[in-house]
């Protein structure tokens, strides 16, 4: 019982500066696209921008698609796809001038929905031990310098309630990272929605 007692203040000891949180190593943290550095330098991790799309009446006037969000947004950079994202949701509920055009609830308001795309870079294959050691600094980093944004589709909703997928080939933006940078704003883009 002693030789208990004696030993149990040497392993609390031993415990505690095993537990120690200053290591001297950078934390990852494995929920979120960023990584955070001991140096305190800020890596980018998300592209902000707003999608207006619309649809055409029978005169050609621009009406735009009135839904909660848009859905299952699909990005690249640099032919790298990023994780599907959905759009922040808008309270339409007090649009006004509601109707239905080409299958779609639409507003002569221009409605822009405002998406926020986390970036998460990662290797197309892992195969390697090398490759799986690399993937850290891929998935939760961007170097500065320029890239390729590209929105390749989002979903968006009829007025009946069904989904349907908008393909946007032509939405392909650069992207410039800068040194020390979180995040950037591409700007608001109206697309063109096909009627039914």
């Amino acid at each position: 019982m002693k030789k208990i007692a004696a030993i149990a203040p040497l392993l609390g000891l031993m415990l505690s500066a095993a537990c120690s949180k200053d290591d001297g190593y950078d934390t990852y943290s494995y929920n979120e696209p960023t990584l955070y550095s001991s140096s305190g330098k800020a890596m980018f991790s998300e592209v902000i921008l707003f999608l207006k799309p619309y649809v055409l009446d029978d005169d050609g006037t621009k009406m735009y698609v009135v839904v909660d969000s848009l859905r299952n947004i699909s990005v690249a950079i640099n032919d790298r796809m990023q994780r599907p994202c959905t759009s922040y949701g808008v309270d339409t509920a007090h649009v006004a001038d509601k109707s239905v055009v080409g299958g779609y609830s639409v507003s002569s308001e221009p409605i822009a929905y405002p998406v926020q795309v986390k970036i998460m870079l990662y290797p197309d294959e892992l195969q390697t031990a090398g490759q799986y050691a690399d993937l850290l600094t891929d998935y939760f980093a961007m170097s500065p310098g320029a890239y390729i944004f590209r929105v390749l589709s989002f979903d968006v909703l009829s007025a009946t309630g069904q989904p349907t997928t908008i393909y946007t080939p032509r939405l392909s933006l650069p992207l410039e990272v800068k040194e020390n940078s979180v995040s950037v704003s591409m700007g608001k883009f109206e697309v063109e929605v096909p009627t039914t």
